[in-house]
């Protein structure tokens, strides 16, 4: 038995250590490195299913102790996987450098999900004297499973109901019992993938102002990233040339094709000038857009209209001039008090006035432009092809603006610790105007599943565009939780978009707007909090980081005045060289002795700084300037590997290093006394950098 078992357990040990070592390795690497074993673990997860599913089935026909003893076996596997999520996510909450824990509750969440499911319908199946059929069962407890998720009301949004399977009081502690014991552990899987991906973007901060000091800006990373508009501008003129191509005699090659892609080239030069230089030229124009915004909420019927100003319209000529002028002064005020700075705001603009203008099959835009562009070189419709150029153009900077809408960063606590309550303004008025961005996405969704008929209208009086614009804020604001924004404002839809991938659109709508407006808005609010509650001890926790790089910057000076004073380095530099994107390199140097250890850690310190101040910041700068002076030292007093300078450059680069390792941790000192004697304390001023 010896001889037989011990390669057993032997391989089983080797099998183990390797699975250990796989998920130590994904588990460092990034998120999206998650998501293949997750896939590959939903689908074996899927394989056992099945086969639970056949046991299931020959349940239907057992007895009663036959159906109890497959209620205590799939029962048994629910619990003992629901606890293996349950705990590791509770300990990666915790401890949140315990990121192997969270892959793997991620990956066993989908087999709690689906085992939980499988004993459920098996407890259903013995409470039952006549079972409906299994797919019955499971639909019904899917349907629950998703009726549970709060705010987003996934089943009457995709006209979706189950009967009961289980009547009478039984089957409502079943579905009670199931909500209880399925739900927690998922929210809780999301609430620590949430976490994670919050702190890798503050990591993704930190190499980002590290990225700047070894390569250039790249010439398409300005705020409106032109790429996308350019591609899909030039596409939406070749679409027309490959419907001319499908409906038409039109050739492929032909004059007319000449034509298209003369056109799509120019269009995509057009549209690559208009991104650059759209909000330099709007940035200048507040008057006059408010005063367009004015006469357009005064003059034109519109669901705004409706809603705040509802007796303009019967107005004269006259009095609706001087309603307008009124209206356009408060929102001049308004705008440039408190929304003018926010890019955002300009964001939103430009995607209504997009939407509105050329989605729809009635867009006012794209008429105007099938009216008056009536030039047909070698056949090419020319008004076609600017309006679907123009139309695939406004989807790309929608999709541009929901990119930008997930990966924004908040401001407060990264660069304006001295004055939070600006930062908290800041971060509201973003986070608010987001949320636009994302509702104006939404209604674009709308329009152009009504264009395509697969939604079901009822009528109203406004473009195609508008009532789904409408419709989208509607649904939005309506599954706010707390008071009835709706009912209060009395608020009724006169028309609405109705249907399943309706429904769908304003599911992820309001998914978006929870997961990546509301759910951040709340964890800035309590960060502000926070800081603004105890300021003396906020102060010196925060004094301690930019202490930790003085600290490791002064011991790196003080072991090279050492070993000038010896006149012998100590250390040993091995510059090495790593590919960087882009083309570029970047020489690494590898150190060999305490002081380069330091001198490294110095640098990841700057990390925090990073976070907590950002890289415009004068702290950071401050660190930043001791740290160039210290590293310059340090590669001067090099071994034969490194190019050595001469005697009197060496000790120059040393006293320029201790002198700006003293000023920073003199800089430190008086500001942590400063936040001890009560004071808010601001940030040093900035001061011109030294090269």
């Amino acid at each position: 038995m010896e001889r037989l078992l011990t390669p057993v357990f032997d391989g089983y040990d080797r099998g183990r250590d390797r699975a250990q070592r796989w998920i130590d390795e994904t588990a460092g690497k990034p998120i999206r490195s998650w998501i293949v074993p997750i896939l590959l673990a939903f689908a074996v997860t899927a394989a056992f299913v099945g086969l639970f599913r056949l046991l299931l089935a020959a349940a239907v026909g057992f007895g009663s102790f036959g159906r109890w003893t497959v209620v205590a076996f799939l029962g048994t596997v629910a619990v003992v996987v629901l606890a293996v999520v349950t705990r590791n996510v509770v300990v990666s909450l915790a401890d949140p450098s315990q990121r192997r824990l969270l892959l793997i509750a991620l990956i066993t969440s989908g087999a709690g999900i689906l085992t939980s499911v499988q004993a459920v319908v098996a407890l259903t199946i013995a409470l039952s004297d006549n079972p409906p059929p299994l797919w019955t069962i499971e639909r019904f407890y899917l349907w629950r499973l998703l009726d549970s998720v709060p705010l987003l009301d996934i089943p009457a949004r995709l006209d979706w109901a189950e009967p009961p399977v289980l009547p009478g009081l039984p089957g409502h502690v079943l579905e009670l019992a199931f909500a209880l014991v399925v739900i927690p552990p998922l929210v809780r899987v999301g609430i620590a993938l949430y976490g994670h991906a919050e702190d890798r973007a503050r990591e993704r901060n930190y190499t980002e102002a590290l990225a700047h000091r070894f390569r250039a800006r790249r010439p398409w990373s300005s705020l409106a990233d032109p790429r996308l508009t350019t591609v899909a501008t030039a596409a939406g003129a070749g679409w027309i040339l490959v419907g001319l191509y499908r409906h038409t005699p039109t050739r492929v090659v032909s004059l007319t094709t000449l034509a298209g892609a003369v056109a799509a080239a120019a269009l995509a030069v057009l549209a690559t000038v208009t991104v650059r230089w759209l909000y330099d030229f709007l940035s200048e124009q507040a008057a006059l857009i408010t005063l367009a915004c004015a006469a357009l909420l005064v003059w034109f019927d519109s669901p705004v209209r409706q809603v705040l100003l509802p007796s303009a319209a019967p107005l004269g000529t006259w009095a609706k001039i001087g309603v307008t002028l009124a209206v356009w002064l408060v929102l001049l005020l308004v705008v440039l008090v408190f929304l003018w700075s926010d890019p955002e705001f300009l964001e939103a603009l430009v995607a209504l006035t997009l939407v509105i203008g050329f989605l729809g099959t009635d867009a006012p835009a794209a008429g105007w432009l099938g009216e008056h562009v009536t030039w047909r070189p070698w056949e090419l419709p020319l008004d076609r092809v600017l309006a679907t150029a123009a139309a695939w153009f406004t989807v790309a900077f929608l999709v541009h603006l929901l990119w930008a809408v997930a990966r924004r960063q908040q401001i407060l606590g990264r660069a304006d610790y001295g004055d939070t309550a600006s930062g908290l303004r800041q971060d509201l008025r973003a986070y608010v105007l987001r949320a636009v961005h994302v509702v104006i996405a939404a209604g674009a969704a709308l329009t152009l599943l009504r264009s395509a008929h697969t939604s079901a209208t009822t009528a109203g009086p406004w473009t195609e565009a508008s009532q789904s614009l409408t419709a989208a804020a509607w649904h939005v604001v309506d599954s706010l939780p707390g008071p009835g924004v709706t009912e209060i404002l009395d608020w009724r839809l006169t028309a609405d978009v109705t249907g399943r991938w309706t429904g769908l659109v304003v599911i992820l709508a309001i998914g978006a707007t929870v997961l990546l407006v509301a759910v951040p808005l709340v964890r800035t609010v309590a960060l502000w909090a926070r800081l603004t509650a105890g300021r003396p001890r906020s102060g010196d926790a925060l004094a301690s980081v930019p202490g930790a790089v003085a600290d490791d910057l002064a011991a790196v000076v003080a072991f090279l005045e050492e070993a000038a004073a010896h006149g012998e380095p100590g250390f040993t530099l091995v510059p090495r060289a790593r590919r960087m994107p882009f083309g570029s390199r970047v020489r690494l140097v590898i150190p060999t002795e305490t002081a380069g250890r330091r001198l490294v850690q110095a640098e990841l310190n700057m990390a925090a700084l990073v976070r907590l101040f950002g890289h415009e910041s004068p702290w950071y700068q401050a660190a930043d300037r001791a740290f160039a002076a210290t590293a310059r030292a340090f590669g001067a007093h090099g071994g034969p590997t490194e190019a050595r300078f001469d005697a009197a450059r060496t000790q120059d680069t040393l006293a320029a290093a201790r002198a700006s390792v003293d000023e920073y941790t003199a800089l430190i000192a008086q500001w942590r006394a400063t936040w001890q004697a009560g004071s808010p304390g601001a940030e040093p001023a900035a001061a011109a950098t030294v090269e």
